[in-house]
Formats: C-alpha cells, sequence, structure tokens
C-alpha cells in the first residue's frame, strides 16, 4: 500500500512479507531526493489512511488482518494508541480530520456487523451495533466562504491572530470568574443579612413566648432547672 499525505510532503508506504512487514515515511521537497523521515518494523497492516488535514494516520490491518489499527502523529512519530475492531472492513475519517469510523460491512461478514467512533487519538467514543450495517460515509465538509487569498492571509498570520484569541479566551475567563465571585459574595450578604432580621424577629417575640409558656424561659436549655 502507499499513500501520500493530503496535505504536506509525506508519503507512506507498506513493503515487506508478513511477518516482516514494515511501513516507511519519506519527505519529498521540490528538487530533491526523497528522504526515509521513520520506518516502523513488524507492523500487523495492510492498508494507510491519512487525515484529510495530514499529520496524523491510522495503519489498519483490515479483513484477513483482524482489524488492527495504530493511530500515529507523523510530527514526532508518536503511536498514540493501538487497538484494534474485530474483523473491520472500513475505515473512513471525518473531513475535519477529528474523527475516525471504522466498520464491520455486511457485505464481506454477516456477523457482527457494527460501526465505531474513534477520536483522531485513537480513543473509542461509541460503538453501534447495527444489523445488516453495510457502509456510513461522512457528510462532505461545505465550501469555505472565504477566498483563497484571505485563507492564505490567515495561515500566514495565524500566530498573531491565535494571540489575540488566547488574550479574548484569558479575559473571558478572568469575567466569568469575577462574576462567580460576586454573585457568592451577594449570596453571603444576603443570607447573613436574613439571619440578623430573623434573629432581631426572634428577640422581639419573646414576651410572646413567655406568656404562652406560663412564664417560664426556655431560650436557655437550663433556664427551668433548679439550681442546687
Amino acid at each position: 500500500a502507499f499513500a501520500w499525505e493530503p496535505v504536506g510532503s509525506k508519503f507512506a508506504i507498506i513493503h515487506g512479507d508478513s511477518p516482516h512487514i514494515s511501513v516507511s515515511f519519506y519527505s519529498v521537497k521540490p528538487g530533491a531526493s526523497a528522504v526515509l523521515l521513520k520506518k516502523f518494523e513488524r507492523k500487523q497492516c495492510n492498508h494507510l489512511f491519512w487525515s484529510p488535514n495530514g499529520q496524523f494516520i491510522v495503519l489498519a490491518g483490515l479483513r484477513t488482518m483482524n482489524g488492527t489499527l495504530e493511530f500515529i502523529d507523523t510530527a514526532d512519530f508518536t503511536v498514540m494508541n493501538a487497538n484494534d475492531h474485530f474483523m473491520a472492513s472500513d475505515v473512513e475519517w471525518d473531513p475535519t480530520g477529528r474523527y475516525v469510523v471504522t466498520g464491520v460491512s455486511w457485505w464481506l461478514h454477516k456477523t457482527d456487523n457494527a460501526y465505531w467512533l474513534w477520536s483522531f487519538q485513537g480513543r473509542i467514543l461509541k460503538k453501534c451495533n447495527v444489523d445488516r450495517f453495510c457502509q456510513l460515509l461522512w457528510r462532505p465538509r461545505p465550501a469555505s466562504l472565504l477566498s483563497e487569498e484571505k485563507l492564505k492571509e490567515i495561515k500566514k498570520n495565524f500566530k498573531k491572530y491565535s494571540e489575540q484569541f488566547d488574550m479574548k479566551d484569558r479575559l473571558s475567563m478572568t469575567k466569568a470568574s469575577k462574576e462567580v465571585m460576586e454573585k457568592r459574595k451577594k449570596m453571603q450578604e444576603d443570607f447573613r443579612a436574613l439571619r440578623e432580621r430573623k434573629a432581631k424577629e426572634y428577640a422581639a417575640n419573646k414576651a410572646l413566648r413567655l406568656d404562652l409558656r406560663d412564664g417560664i424561659d426556655t431560650d436557655e436549655l437550663d433556664s427551668n432547672l433548679e439550681k442546687p
């Protein structure tokens, strides 16, 4: 299997015979030869699935390889997670590159038909068993309303925009924290005011309590006990 990175300058290739299957990653720059970036040896895979945004890739051992899965970040070639979806026949990235779906299609297997939803890091999010499940296709992302020039400008100044949004996030968090503290302070002040008001009402009704209790002061627990 061979697959180009959709966004970037890398490609991956599966080579060798079982059980000595390897996966190699190369970088290609204009006017230069391909450079080997990383080689993974003894891998159980027969398909390569790049994220639509590049960088992340799933090494999958489908059908005859029992659905083994490895989620790799090619920025530093970290294996983020290794798992399996037994008898998986399909792998589909969502258009945003945030999620991956694996499926066991009824077209190939008549049992255990299901699709599983994963994060791009390889964390299982949901398992759905569906009788006679055949295929799952993601809805395409709508075309951007921005022009190519505007998109290039945003990418070029992304760091500047990122700093601005980080500052706004910090201000929002500070504002939210301040609002929470002010709300708690007001609740505490309201409780103290209520407590003081009820204490005054209780003191003002002492004469009525004495009258109802034949002059016995029960405000103190030991007020009606004989002193030795």
